[in-house]
């Protein structure tokens, strides 16, 4: 089941320690997306591919591997080893590999909605993150990660909604103020996702 409630604030000590927790929170959110996967898999499995997170990355490519020689624990709040370290994490993470063999591909994913173009009270255009506060309470995760959602007709939806959307993927690197997205998606259709025994 998807834990949707709001989250305690970030209890670590320095932006430097949330960074890391961020990043704990991109394998937090690939773990669930699997669950969100399996719940949606059979009614769509003959016209639609439904994707977990972790199909977003390359197998080979490693998100903690910048952090793995970085003595973190010692990186003082506003010190210039923390303005190196966050540089060099964006630099990396901006610039996440996308699989290319999903272009094309007609697919639907779950996950988490961050506004960006409204139309009157409705939204045109949002990104869809693997976990709650990405891109909004906590560093955007990387761009394999953040997949930029383009509606056919805007949608009344809000900050944090979990969706299910379904639409054709392509490769396309956007910087849209919120994050950088590696992926888009053009919806055919969101809707609310819910859970296979109803519970959201």
């Amino acid at each position: 089941m998807i834990h949707t409630a709001r989250p305690r604030p970030l209890a670590a000590s320095t932006p430097a320690l949330a960074l890391m927790l961020a990043a704990g929170l991109f394998f937090l959110g690939a773990t669930h997306s699997a669950a969100w996967a399996q719940a949606g898999s059979a009614r769509q499995a003959q016209t639609v591919r439904t994707l977990t997170w972790e199909e977003l990355v390359p197998k080979d490519w490693d998100p903690m591997a910048l952090f793995r020689d970085k003595p973190t624990a010692l990186i003082r709040e506003g010190s210039a080893a923390e303005r190196e370290l966050m540089r060099e994490m964006r630099e990396v993470w901006d610039k996440a590999p996308t699989r290319t063999e999903l272009k094309g591909q007609r697919v639907r994913l779950p996950g988490y909605v961050v506004p960006l173009d409204m139309v009157g009270d409705k939204l045109q255009d949002f990104l869809l993150v693997p976990y709650f506060g990405a891109c909004v309470h906590s560093p955007p995760p990387p761009a394999n990660q953040i997949v930029h959602i383009t509606l056919k007709k805007p949608q009344a939806l809000r900050t944090m909604d979990v969706v299910w959307v379904t639409g054709v993927m392509d490769l396309e690197r956007q910087d849209t103020g919120m994050g950088v997205s590696g992926y888009n998606i053009r919806a055919d259709g969101v809707e609310p996702y819910k859970a296979p025994d109803g519970k959201r």
